[in-house]
């Protein structure tokens, strides 16, 4: 990989460092040995042993389902990264597609060494070989006298030595594929399964031989189940949920916690200035500096900006930071997309890449951070890094490494795309947020995307690494969000992470913990929130050529139907400018507010004259509220 140039946020010197480090050559590596094993390597194939008679199991524990909430079933986007599946894939109509061409690859679990691990990636949650042992996935392919196989590494660098796996025969059509991942491991430097935690797993579904072009064909992947062994009584259990021929696989909880999450916590610019980075207001960012960046348009995507010399392949965001405590301020998030498909090489469209770069007190040298990976499916909302959960440096940083957690920080710098090219960039929003905080008594919110009736929960918290306190016991769990109060009482005052665990009537558990710890404070509760009048806000007025463009978003707690917004020109007198009703995807609104419906963005373009004018957006209420919220007030020029 080439070097990319960055720059200190104060001083502007320059360093080299190098670009990430890709598993390119170890998946080439591994591609040939799985076509040099041959049928002979294959494991065995063949559906789960079926009972005797009618039977009903209990599911498996599953990788996907315990660690994300969200089994392998590709109901949504979110259950595959199409940038690593080697070919072409697409994730619709329940099924994974991949084209059978040379390099078909499902990176299942994913990790990329030179890179801060964030979301779904394999170096923040491993699979663990002693809970997860068999494999056993759907799968409708086309070829005869051809093998698919298995790889795992337990090294983000996935190289040959840290690397092993099988190879298997394939079936024509749809079949069942069901394997002991501890009955062999003959690839790579043959790693048995039970050895470390393993951070990649991959499946590829057809080898096909070296030259071999597009088949034209493709492989359709229904689900797969990475899970606990079966036993005796449970030979199913690998099985997704389901009435089948002679036995019925009852659901195993798929829980998230809501609540607490990280963009609970306060942001350090609206704590400052009063207002957050948000890219598509220009007052909300006019102390923002750009360099290397010809910044194009701003609009309800933020600014679409494109890179620009002298250093093209290092844009540059200069965010206005004066003297914040990194171990308050440490959840670095943001929401980024790019034009074009993601790339890591080095030449001109890759790069698809952001990075952040800081000062800190008491040392001029600036603090590298390292590659935030930006693909091109899993950036539809915010991106949260936490800078103290893991060393955020690039492993070539200049000494002295001092790091986030600890450190006064004194300036910020973030990078949106180093591509050497003239890459197009969309910037929304750039947030530092603190933990969560609550005085005297919060509310723990959860939901089970496997519910079934009957199902209970258990709600616990800790401080730290202490034990575990149960503060709710055999609650009844509704579909859709679940509430429950957690009150400070006589417990000490300190940072609770809260975990908790679902049952179901069949007897099956799981258990989840939130995504950010609460800070509690000792204090009377602040009194119960009884109002039910819409709440939002309206994020940006925009004025383009085909008119001005409101947006923003808005839910009414008494309905999760879309939410009528009534829009107006308060310039001279009220002039209504129409509504718009509720209707676009708003998931960090969602865990900001787990209460607000999916779909609670709205946006709008109107017609207004020339000149200065003054824009309001009302939530019209529905159900016990008494009032139409004002969601905001705008001034735009049209021009």
């Amino acid at each position: 990989m080439h070097d990319h140039t960055a720059t200190t946020p104060q001083t502007g010197r320059t360093r080299q460092t190098r670009r990430l480090r890709g598993p390119r050559r170890a998946v080439a590596i591994a591609t040939a040995v799985a076509v040099a094993a041959g049928l002979a390597l294959g494991a065995a194939v063949g559906a789960p042993v079926r009972a005797s008679a009618a039977t009903t199991e209990s599911e498996a524990a599953d990788y996907a389902s315990d660690v994300y909430g969200d089994a392998w079933d590709f109901s949504n986007a979110a259950d595959f990264n199409t940038d690593f599946s080697g070919t072409r894939a697409t994730v619709s109509g329940g099924a994974l597609k991949v084209d059978l061409a040379l390099g078909n690859q499902l990176f299942l679990v994913h990790s990329i060494s030179g890179s801060l691990a964030t979301g779904r990636d394999g170096a923040r949650q491993p699979v663990d070989p002693a809970k997860y042992s068999r494999l056993t996935f759907s799968m409708d392919q086309p070829l005869t006298k051809h093998i698919g196989a298995v790889y795992w590494f337990t090294c983000r660098e996935q190289t040959s030595a840290c690397g092993g796996g099988f190879s298997f025969p394939v079936v024509q059509g749809p079949h069942v594929y069901d394997f002991d991942l501890t009955a062999k491991s003959n690839l790579l430097a043959k790693v048995p399964w039970r050895s470390a935690k393993k951070v990649v797993f991959r499946l590829d579904p057809v080898v096909l031989p070296k030259g071999t072009g597009n088949t034209g064909k493709q492989v359709s992947i229904d689900w797969v189940r990475l899970h606990a062994a079966p036993d005796a009584t449970h030979p199913h259990a690998g099985m997704p949920a389901g009435a089948y021929s002679g036995y019925t696989v009852t659901p195993r909880p798929q829980v998230v916690v809501d609540s607490p999450n990280p963009s609970q916590g306060q942001d350090y610019a609206t704590a400052t200035t009063g207002r957050p980075w948000n890219f598509t207001s220009a007052p909300a960012t006019s102390s923002v500096r750009y360099s290397n960046a010809t910044v194009l348009s701003r609009d309800s995507r933020g600014i679409t900006a494109r890179n620009a010399g002298p250093l093209q392949n290092d844009p540059q965001v200069h965010l206005p930071v004066s003297r914040l405590a990194g171990s308050t301020y440490h959840y670095l998030q943001y929401d980024l997309r790019y034009d074009g498909p993601f790339d890591l090489s080095g030449s001109a469209g890759g790069g698809k890449l952001a990075r952040a770069i800081w000062n800190v007190s008491g040392t001029g040298t600036p603090q590298i951070g390292n590659d935030l990976l930006t693909y091109s499916n899993a950036n539809a909302s915010e991106t949260t890094v936490d800078m103290t959960a893991q060393n955020p440096l690039d492993e070539d940083a200049i000494a002295p490494k001092a790091g986030w957690a600890g450190q006064t920080i004194t300036g910020l710098r973030f990078d949106p795309n180093e591509d050497p090219g003239k890459a197009v960039w969309h910037l929304k929003s750039v947030h530092l947020r603190a933990d969560p905080t609550a005085t005297g008594s919060t509310t723990v919110t959860f939901h089970d995307n496997a519910w079934v009736s009957g199902a209970t929960a258990d709600v616990a918290v800790r401080i730290g690494s202490g034990s575990w306190q149960r503060i709710a016991a055999g609650v009844a769990v509704v579909k859709g969000t679940n509430s429950v109060p957690f009150s400070l009482g006589t417990k000490p005052a300190g940072k609770y992470g809260v975990r908790v665990t679902v049952h179901h009537p069949d007897g099956s558990a799981a258990a989840a913990d939130a995504s950010a710890p609460v800070v509690m404070k000792k204090g009377a509760a602040a009194a119960p929130d009884t109002s039910h009048d819409p709440r939002g806000t309206l994020d940006a007025v925009t004025a383009g050529s085909t008119g001005v463009t409101l947006s923003g978003w808005a839910y009414d707690p008494d309905t999760r139907d879309p939410l009528a917004v009534a829009l107006y020109d308060t310039t001279s007198g009220a002039k209504s400018l129409g509504r718009v009703s509720t209707s676009i995807a708003r998931p960090d609104v969602v865990r900001a507010h787990p209460g607000a419906p999916a779909a609670s963005g709205y946006s709008r373009t109107v017609a207004l004259a020339k000149g200065t004018h003054k824009v309001c957006a009302y939530g019209i209420n529905v159900g016990t509220g008494t009032a139409n919220t004002l969601l905001g007030c705008r001034s735009v020029t049209v021009r």
